[in-house]
């Protein structure tokens, strides 16, 4: 009843890897993909249109999914380089709020989604099952050969139940009051929703209790900012990333703030999965800039490289032609949220005007150039979610009504007393390390300037480190940011917009919202929650408008050509997993 949502469910059900997630094959739709396999492109294949586009891109459409394989037989050793803008500041994995140490290659996740499709995958759990009646008691069997690095204090010991029970009442908050952590802290508690108690019934095996039946706990774990950690951290602490032993392919050996991490290989890692890790090291460096990781990469010095914009991939492609180009719309969606501590943002028609003057079209083109797809309040990977083709035609979405919307949004804001946006003044919070973010938001304060002349747009931005902390507490006004979708509908609904979600960072507390998303959460019949979550989408544009999303957003990443294995873990799903499967991937023997 948890793991799968059919349209109907057996009391008892124990999936081995066979089972098909809540998403389906939802995502494979919008990434060009059919099966349950990754539909790789041949690696001498065009990839690219012109000026640098990828072939098949479209404004709104998304693009079609790109995923060269490159021949050869792997080779062992070497070193994995890749660059980043700055090293993770937050170590604790159940309370960053984003990347961290944990998702490099250091640890695992208790389940995987399929890269493409999401179907749930064993990992660290070799089965799952519902194993009562009332969908009360969930129980996990953990693979035996999982081995920490060999750090004191931990020593290599093995990684038993234990430390997996530990890690589902930590992550789901239940340690909040004793370890003096405010409850919101817990950045993704939502993900174990309804979780009483999790314990080692043998070394083994973990019997989970809940309070109430929930549809989604299984695909809960295969959410990417879930990595495993073991039981000792509280007493360890978050300071010293050289401290933090995992399970994972690699083990940090160097740590300098904002300007390196080095990892080795673990050598008991292959017991997990057989013939990995290939590379001997992996070492992250940090260039802040955009034009110096191209330079980088182009001169070998990193093997990847992010290319965000049609321009970036022909900058690469001429300079490095062999180059090959991964593509794919993915689970990260871009946004603006209003504070609804904010008194001009408690109106829901200032919301709805806002929402109707933004030309998403022109932000989205001005930074990313075709490739992204619009995306309602739910991603369209979601078999709830509603599709690009019907956001595109809603009002605020649509190009071809953006006059008239925009003539409704003057009356909608006059008619609650701020005509042409006169008496508000918002600032808007972002991380100036971002650039999508930035050329977002200064589209943003000259579009309202266009709409709405009196109303007085500014801009605040951070580093990462000064935004965590008011992002978490609520404390703006608007925030320009982007999220990584959870695997589950209604985990999103609930983590976003419940007003006990973990990242309802806009504050919103409406108890249509809670009482949707809990009915959902424990409705067992697939498409009765479909109607429940179109009920969500209809009332979110027309009642609540608690985010002005602006995307689905676009993946395009470069690798040396001589890298192989990455097309086996390209795909919606991939997100934060940029470097989480690095011991996936092996230089290639041609």
């Amino acid at each position: 009843m948890v793991m799968s949502l059919r349209n109907s469910l057996s009391r008892r059900t124990v999936l081995q890897g066979t089972g098909v997630g809540v998403l389906g094959l939802a995502g494979a739709a919008l990434l060009g993909c059919g099966s349950g396999e990754n539909k790789a492109t041949p690696a001498g294949a065009p990839a690219s249109g012109k000026a640098g586009g990828v072939v098949g891109a479209t404004s709104g459409g998304g693009l079609p999914m790109t995923a060269p394989v490159v021949e050869g037989k792997p080779k062992y050793g070497g070193v994995w380089t890749t660059s980043l803008t700055t090293t993770p500041v937050q170590h604790d994995a159940h309370t960053a709020l984003a990347g961290n140490i944990w998702h490099k290659g250091v640890s695992e996740r208790v389940l995987e989604p399929h890269p493409v499709t999401g179907a749930i995958q064993p990992h660290v759990a070799t089965s799952w099952e519902v194993a009562d009646p009332q969908g009360l008691t969930l129980v996990f069997k953990i693979h035996p050969k999982l081995f920490l690095h060999n750090i004191a204090p931990v020593n290599g010991r093995q990684f038993t139940a234990q430390d997996v029970a530990w890690n589902m009442e930590r992550l789901g908050g239940l340690y909040a009051e004793r370890l003096k952590i405010p409850m919101g802290s817990f950045q993704r508690a939502t993900m174990v929703q309804g979780i009483t108690k999790a314990e080692a019934v043998d070394p083994l095996t973990v019997k989970v209790t809940l309070s109430k039946p929930n549809s989604a706990f299984f695909n809960g774990l295969m959410e990417n900012r879930t990595p495993l950690m073991p039981k000792e951290m509280d007493d360890i602490g978050f300071t010293d990333p050289l401290k933090m032993a995992g399970i994972g392919p690699y083990q940090v050996v160097e740590w300098v703030k904002d300007q390196k991490t080095f990892f080795k290989k673990n050598p008991r890692y292959a017991e997990f999965r057989s013939g990995e890790p290939y590379f001997d090291e992996f070492r992250e460096i940090v260039v802040p800039d955009p034009a110096a990781q191209q330079a980088a990469f182009i001169s070998g010095q990193v093997q990847s490289v992010a290319v965000d914009t049609p321009d970036a991939i022909e900058v690469v492609r001429r300079a490095k032609p062999d180059a090959k180009l991964y593509a794919w719309v993915d689970g990260n969606w871009e946004y603006f949220r209003p504070s609804l501590n904010f008194e001009p943002f408690k109106d829901f028609r200032v919301r709805k005007a806002l929402s109707l003057a933004i030309d998403r079209g022109g932000m989205n083109d001005g930074f990313h150039g075709p490739g992204w797809a619009y995306q309602g309040v739910m991603s369209p990977g979601f078999p709830e979610g509603w599709k690009p083709e019907k956001v595109e035609t809603l009002p605020g979405y649509n190009p071809k009504t953006k006059d008239a919307d925009r003539a409704e949004a003057k009356k909608l804001m006059e008619a609650a007393g701020f005509p042409g946006g006169k008496g508000i003044d918002f600032s808007v919070l972002f991380t100036r390390t971002s650039n999508y973010v930035v050329s977002h938001t200064t589209r943003l304060q000259d579009q309202m300037k266009t709409v709405f002349p009196d109303m007085k747009v500014s801009q605040n931005g951070v580093d990462t480190a000064a935004f965590a902390v008011p992002l978490a507490e609520g404390k703006f006004q608007m925030v320009g940011y982007v999220n990584t979708v959870v695997p589950d509908a209604v985990l999103e609904m609930t983590s976003q917009y419940h007003s006990k979600g973990s990242r309802n960072y806009g504050r919103g507390n409406f108890p249509a919202i809670d009482s949707i998303v809990d009915k959902a959460i424990v409705e067992l019949n697939r498409d009765t929650r479909t109607k429940m979550l179109d009920e969500f989408q209809t009332k979110f544009e027309n009642e609540w408008m608690l985010s002005f999303i602006l995307n689905a957003r676009p993946v395009r990443r470069m690798l040396a050509s001589n890298i192989g294995g990455y097309d086996k873990v390209s795909g919606f799903w991939n997100q934060y997993s940029a470097n989480a499967q690095v011991g996936r991937w092996y230089y290639v023997d041609k």
